[in-house]
């Protein structure tokens, strides 16, 4: 098993440590060094195997336990979760719930896409190409948490290209939970592609300055995200 400890990060790289760790455990998990029901070293253990602090790896494996990768066991470890596990664990349940985010998020992220497509310029429609060709391949390849990451740039970009510094002020403190409910509908991998299809429909009335159409499609893609969340909103 590679468990060998984590390369310094470059000057300036402003990737989380924790990322790297939870990437280097999904790739264990998807090249078959890790099958489901396999249990982690424990945290303290595997920190020191990585190099990493223990916030880092606590950060990182409740990153992979919110997509569905891995399942946490009071007082037994850390487990690869098999395909079909239960709903994935909400960490904010102490500030809101998911249905809060989600109801939120319908109606600040609706209307900056409107707002963005108002504003589109040739710049801001080649910026949407990345973080949309990024999701493409991630899903080629099966890589969950590069496609989360694309996804949460795509959405911070769309904030972003609205133009509008109270709206950004207003999202900005709550990106964690925005991303975290961003990460939720991972854990339906069945339905990956349609998160796919959601954003390049978002991007497709961008480019175009579609507002009504921009907002349309932000609308029901992230009443489609909280349905694969479990969320029904009304």
């Amino acid at each position: 098993m590679n468990w060998t400890p984590l390369a310094e990060p470059a000057p300036g790289d402003r990737v989380p440590v924790s990322r790297g760790v939870s990437d280097r455990l999904q790739a264990l998990i998807l090249q078959g060094g890790l099958a489901a029901g396999d249990r982690l070293p424990s945290q303290r253990d595997l920190a020191a195997r990585l190099g990493v602090s223990r916030p880092s790896l606590r950060e990182a494996i409740a990153a992979l336990e919110t997509m569905g990768l891995v399942v946490v066991r009071v007082g037994s470890g850390v487990y690869v979760a098999p395909p079909g596990r239960r709903a994935p664990p909400w960490r904010f349940a102490d500030r809101c719930s998911p249905r809060d985010v989600y109801e939120a998020r319908l109606g600040l992220e609706a209307y900056a896409a409107r707002l963005a497509a108002t504003r589109m310029d040739d710049r801001g429609a080649a910026c949407l190409d990345e973080p949309v060709q990024a999701m493409a391949e991630a899903l080629a390849r099966g890589d969950l948490q590069a496609m989360a990451a694309a996804d949460a740039r795509f959405h911070d970009l769309v904030v972003e290209l609205a133009a509008n510094p109270v709206l950004a002020g207003m999202v900005g403190p709550m990106r964690d939970i925005l991303v975290e409910s961003q990460r939720l509908p991972m854990a339906r991998s069945d339905r990956l592609g349609e998160t796919l299809a959601e954003h390049r429909a978002i991007a497709s009335s961008l480019r175009m300055g579609d507002i009504a159409g921009s907002e349309a499609a932000m609308t029901a893609h992230i009443r489609a995200a909280a349905d694969r969340s479990g969320v029904k909103l009304g």
